[in-house]
């Protein structure tokens, strides 16, 4: 832990700026056989702050990144918040309307994106957008359906639109900039200016813009880094992408400002990925259980050396599940969300693997929780479950353009949609999603009861459980169930499981069977379960049997 809470960092650049003097040489990146030690890249920030500036950037200025994990991302992120930006992280996964929605409702001036990547076409979509910078000038684009854009610079683009100006020339245009300006435009930036406009999914409605502000992320991000113990010998490998707030937040800060290395990977690749870990001597990981489970189908998981691996974040008990000793893992358990910078209650690394595996941890300094009745608003005591309502240092600010009355009490908590108790120590147990209960005959039912059932099943992936309407019980259970390439599974096999494994009120009524590659997700890869509801109600009215293959 931090010595003093009250000596945290107040901005992202003097985060940046404590770890260049404690640890200037030691190695910060590690991109693609790139390496950059933290005075390499604070040299590169500084470089990309000129030609920002030059661009015309300052204070309050909205500034989007579409580009994927890689040294730029992370350096270009402390220059434009360096100067009183707002810095608009954007998805990757975004598909035409997912850029225009977020372009046009985070207000962007100026944007900054990869031609394309993997799938994605981008420069493709933003012109199909802005038809207009095919004939604009650079820096004078006037588009009524993005009204604040004015700017783009495009990374990687073969032929650049009229409007539209390289990376390469973005990076030459700060050259005229003296650097004293880059110092004077810092000294201005303040803990409770804006920092971070980042984009929560949108599963059921559009997506919403969390606005948070330096303090708040700095804060954090040293404290995350701190629970997790790291130092600067610790080398750190993770794969979120850098637009969650888990990626720019809870790893990028987390490692950066304890003077670790970052192992920076631009797409998930299984093998790519186990040979980084033993070559990079990685001992901290940060990863989804989708991921985990990817790493060890691949045949080189029982071949490459992980042994060093012990610290991070993510379903390390799963490894403690299949047999490892507790004791060899220092993974945390950590509760939080966008609205509060990643972790809001978290565990120790040296706390008992009991735990860590049981519990989110105690509720950060500064930090306060309340469990209440979500009908009634009433505070539960201590072990009673209820809704998660959270208030503190790291909460956001806001929801870009929502009333926030919708979201904070006259408390000023705000409600989390989760469900959750204090145990008698005061340590934070997460149930699940509020919403996500399905609520059949009086009975309230849990989908991740359903879900560990269903997956129980040989040659699924994954399962997805949810509520669908019924006029006799409120609703019931429906599921989705995400089989194995190249597997099959009868409907005999599975309504037998069901039988032996769920109770009647907790059986699945109707269930689709799907692909993987068939899963709607959002724009921020998050699994859509209302649309997954909606297909199976749709082919349930066509169908002589409760299962549907799709």
């Amino acid at each position: 832990m931090s010595d003093q809470v009250d000596k945290l960092p107040r901005t992202l650049a003097e985060l940046l700026q404590n770890s260049v003097a404690l640890y200037g040489e030691r190695t910060a990146l590690i991109d693609d056989g790139r390496r950059l030690s933290y005075s390499d890249l604070a040299g590169l920030v500084d470089s990309y702050a000129r030609s920002l500036v030059a661009l015309g950037v300052s204070k309050g200025s909205r500034v989007g990144l579409l580009m994927e994990n890689r040294t730029e991302w992370v350096a270009f992120a402390f220059a434009a918040t360096g100067l009183g930006a707002l810095f608009v992280p954007i998805s990757t996964f975004s598909m035409r309307d997912d850029l225009a929605f977020q372009l046009r409702h985070a207000d962007i001036s100026h944007l900054f994106l990869k031609s394309r990547f993997l799938k994605n076409n981008y420069l493709d979509s933003l012109i199909d957008i802005v038809p207009e910078i095919d004939e604009s000038m650079p820096g004078a684009l006037y588009s009524g359906a993005l009204p604040a854009l004015r700017r783009v610079v495009v990374h990687g683009a073969e032929k650049l639109p009229r409007g539209a100006s390289s990376w390469d020339s973005f990076v030459a245009a700060g050259a005229s900039v003296p650097e004293d300006v880059i110092a004077g435009l810092r000294v201005e930036v303040d803990p409770e200016d804006e920092c971070y406009l980042l984009y929560t999914s949108g599963t059921t409605a559009k997506p919403k813009g969390v606005l948070q502000v330096h303090g708040a992320i700095a804060r954090n991000g040293q404290l995350i880094g701190d629970y997790q113990e790291l130092t600067c010998k610790d080398v750190v490998w993770f794969y979120f992408p850098m637009f969650f707030s888990a990626g720019c937040i809870n790893v990028m800060l987390g490692t950066l400002s304890h003077g670790a290395a970052l192992i920076l990977q631009a797409a998930f690749e299984p093998a790519k990925a186990l040979e980084l870990m033993e070559q990079e001597q990685a001992n901290t990981w940060h990863l989804w259980p989708h991921t985990l489970k990817q790493l060890q189908d691949h045949p080189d998981w029982s071949k490459r050396d992980l042994s060093r691996l012990h610290k991070g974040t993510g379903p390390w008990d799963l490894l403690i599940d299949n047999g490892v000793e507790g004791g060899e893992i220092g993974g945390v358990n950590m509760y939080g969300m966008t609205e509060t910078c990643t972790a809001f209650a978290c565990s120790f690394a040296s706390d008992s693997a009991e735990v860590r595996l049981e519990t989110q941890g105690f509720v950060m300094p500064g930090s306060e929780i309340k469990i209440i009745d979500p009908d009634n608003s009433r505070v539960m005591e201590r072990g009673e479950p209820g809704e998660i309502c959270v208030k503190g240092p790291s909460v956001m600010r806001r929801y870009y353009k929502l009333d926030p009355s919708g979201f904070f009490d006259a408390e000023g908590f705000f409600h989390t949609g989760d469900l959750g108790l204090l145990d008698q120590d005061g340590r934070l147990r997460f149930q699940q999603r509020l919403k996500d209960m399905i609520k059949t005959g009086g009975i309230n039912v849990s989908p991740a009861e359903i879900e560990a059932k269903l997956n129980e099943l040989e040659g699924v992936e994954g399962s997805y459980a949810f509520p669908l309407p019924s006029g006799e019980k409120g609703e019931v259970v429906g599921a989705a169930l995400v089989v194995k390439e190249g597997k099959t599974l009868s409907d005999e096999a599975i309504e037998s499981h069901c039988r032996k494994t769920l109770p009647g009120f907790k059986r699945p009524v109707g269930m689709l069977v799907l692909t993987a590659e068939k899963v709607p997700m959002t724009g921020t890869g998050k699994v859509q379960k209302v649309v997954l509801a909606e297909r199976l109600q749709a082919a349930l009215k066509q169908a002589d049997s409760a299962i549907v293959r799709h």
